[in-house]
């Protein structure tokens, strides 16, 4: 009996300084069923209301771990206020601020739980993770601000989100949100946040969501996602790089909310109407913007058969403010009309042409100031805009063209404040002969659409009186003579005027000529082919400039494999070695297929060649489309070098053997792609080596 009675009091004992309870609790009677404060885990089945959380809130302090899961929270109206100055509590709901600050490591939350009050967890630092129940539908202001969580996943049924919920959570690297939206602040400051994914369900990115946001870079959208408004500041000064909006129903991004980014492209959404304030602002490494609506062809002046007409009408001020590599160009959509003040203030990219819409009618203040990168200014408005204060501030407007859409209207800019200050050129001839296709430029697109109406006799998209080159009122070869000998004579930039026939709107393409090493010895002739490697387009024309080092001169250039039913017509520039060159089909026929010869130079070098840095480059390259679609090319090169001479040394000896070695030291019996040292080998033991690109 008496070992009986000193076992029922070391029970006791131990109950009473154990630090792990569980309560079988009534709402309302946690207190009297918890006399240990000092507890560190706490698991609670059965009924809580509001009295019992506070109760948790103002004695358990040591608490580390507590187990809801089995818990139904019932609703409560006091007299006096529980929480701040709150006497009504909802059922299914942890109230405001039960748990803040506490040192909770984990933390198992009531499966009928239907919201989660203000800062109920904010400030748990030591809290890692918490699963949100399929039950929840609201979480109010800083739930779980200032937490430790490291990931969280809000589900689907999550119809509304408070300011800040998950704001700064210094260790969280992970957020899935399915819910409907994303409240103010949500995630804002974490710095740590490197991913995030969108479920489809989401429709409002609100203010601020991911400002601060420094390692998030790029954001996984589901593509069946809602997503219909971004609001103010909602990734300013965020690590993001990448997002693609196109494809989703936006009609409206804040003001800020893409700003101090890194940006490179942005392309927004067609059907969008909407975007803010300095919205694109301060984007060190945003080079390309594609608003949404209808842009003209650069060659036709007319809009695509498909492309939306609906854009932006507002610039609004700041929007592209300090975006200083972009290429604001052609960004300008019809249906714009007003740019606000320092819209494009400092957008400085080498650009050859910035072009204004025919909708235009308003640039504020400073809109253009500091955009020392504008070549060329092209107004297709034939009504002058209205300025603000010094648009142009920093411009060196007098060494700028400005183009305007009729003689009329040019004569209106020449006379309107600021306008006036630009460089005007003569204005055109009415008709130009060689414009084959009315866009008021003389290129190749000229010159391969006057071969198709010579094949077709269609007039479809042909400018008559430009396609008559020679004026005698019959469009015939004796055309397409004229206008080659006007490409060719026109074409160099050191002894003609490219540009002009090369419009800012051509696009570049990453297709371009290839050119292998040329050897070459003083007084000899020699032949070198060119490869056109075109992945992107089929090309039926191009044009260019070969420039040769001195000592070397161009003979005769003649198709070969993919180029033989092509016609080449050259031009030297004789002071500066230089070469206008044009290779067009008189059938229209492609450069089929890829990584093939093209063509085929005849090399001459003088007596006094000396190859020693040499190096052939074929400049200023177009290519043509059998659509008159025209595209810039990169340069390409060919180094040249004497070693012809020791083949000429060897030409009597048997070779024994020949061995390819690559770059990386490899050898072989067969050439690789790429530079190769041939080392050949002759039947008497001599040796010789010499460098090939294959």
């Amino acid at each position: 009996m008496r070992k009986f009675f000193s076992f029922l009091l070391f029970a006791a004992a131990v109950a009473l300084t154990s630090h792990a309870v569980t309560v079988n609790n009534t709402a309302g009677q946690l207190s009297e069923k918890v006399t240990n404060h000092q507890l560190t885990q706490l698991t609670v089945i059965g009924t809580m209301d509001a009295r019992d959380f506070l109760f948790i809130t103002d004695e358990l302090n040591e608490l580390t771990s507590i187990d809801l899961s089995q818990v139904t929270i019932t609703a409560i109206s006091e007299e006096k206020p529980l929480y701040s100055t709150v006497t009504v509590y909802r059922a299914n709901e942890i109230p405001r601020t039960a748990f803040f600050g506490k040192k909770l490591t984990s933390v198992t939350l009531p499966a009928n739980l239907e919201s989660v009050g203000f800062a109920a967890f904010a400030g748990c630092d030591l809290l890692r993770s918490v699963t949100l129940p399929a039950s929840v539908a609201r979480l109010d202001d800083y739930a779980f601000a200032g937490s430790g969580l490291t990931s969280v996943v809000v589900p689907e049924t999550v119809a509304s989100m408070g300011k800040g919920v998950f704001a700064r959570c210094p260790n969280l690297t992970s957020a899935t949100v399915q819910g409907a939206m994303l409240g103010d602040f949500c995630f804002l400051g974490d710095t740590n946040l490197s991913q995030v994914t969108l479920g489809p369900s989401v429709s409002y990115i609100l203010k601020a969501v991911f400002s601060g946001c420094t390692s998030l870079t790029t954001i996984n959208i589901d593509p069946a996602c809602r997503i219909n408004r971004i609001d103010d500041e909602a990734f300013i000064n965020s690590g993001l790089a990448s997002i693609n909006l196109e494809n989703l129903g936006i009609g409206t991004i804040g003001d800020w909310a893409f700003a101090q980014t890194q940006l490179s492209s942005m392309q927004l959404p067609n059907g969008m109407t909407q975007l803010g304030e300095g919205a694109l602002a301060h984007n060190p490494l945003l080079a390309s913007v594609v608003l949404p609506g209808a842009r003209k062809n650069g060659s036709t002046g007319r809009f695509a058969p498909s492309s939306p007409r609906h854009t932006i009408e507002n610039i609004k001020d700041y929007t592209f403010a300090g975006d200083e590599a972009l290429n604001a160009g052609e960004m300008l959509r019809e249906g714009v009309n007003t740019i606000g003040n320092y819209a494009l203030y400092n957008v400085c990219h080498e650009m050859d042409t910035m072009r204004l819409p025919s909708t235009l009618s308003y640039l504020g203040d400073y809109a253009m100031a500091g955009m020392i990168g504008m070549q060329t200014l092209k107004t297709d408005a034939e009504q002058v805009p209205a300025l603000g204060t010094e648009v142009w501030a920093g411009v060196n407007q007098s060494s700028v063209p400005l183009f305007a859409p009729t003689d009329e209207s040019t004569e209106q800019y020449k006379a309107a404040d600021q306008w006036m200050n630009f460089f005007f050129k003569d204005p055109q001839p009415a008709v130009m002969p060689g414009d084959v296709n009315g866009d008021n430029a003389i290129s190749m697109d000229d010159l391969t659409a006057l071969i198709n109406y010579l094949l077709t006799n269609d007039p479809t998209g042909i400018n008559m009186q430009g396609a008559d080159v020679d004026g005698n009122t019959e469009i015939s070869m004796d055309d397409l003579t004229v206008l080659i000998n006007m490409l060719l004579t026109g074409s160099s930039s050191k002894s003609g005027d490219f540009r002009f026939g090369l419009p800012a709107s051509y696009g570049y393409t990453d297709d371009q000529f290839a050119l292998k090493s040329l050897a070459i010895a003083p007084g000899e002739t020699r032949t070198l082919d060119i490869a056109l490697d075109n992945v992107e387009h089929a090309y039926t024309a191009f044009q260019c400039m070969v420039e040769l080092p001195k000592g070397l001169k161009l003979n005769s250039v003649k198709g070969v494999s993919r180029g033989v039913e092509h016609s080449f017509f050259m031009m030297p520039f004789a002071q500066e070695n230089a070469y206008s060159l044009i290779g067009a089909s008189l059938g229209m026929a492609t450069f089929d297929g890829n990584e093939g010869n093209v063509m085929r130079f005849t090399i001459t070098a003088d007596e006094g060649f000396d190859a020693r840095e040499a190096a052939i480059t074929l400049a200023d390259v177009i290519l043509v489309t059998k659509r008159n679609e025209v595209y810039v090319a990169n340069n390409a090169y060919a180094m040249v070098n004497d070693n012809t001479g020791v083949e000429n040394i060897n030409a009597d000896k048997q070779v024994a053997g020949v061995r390819y070695i690559n770059v990386a030291g490899q050898e072989s019996d067969t050439p690789f792609t790429g530079v190769n040292i041939v080392v050949t080998t002759y039947t008497d033991g001599t040796t010789s080596t010499v460098k090939v690109v294959k």
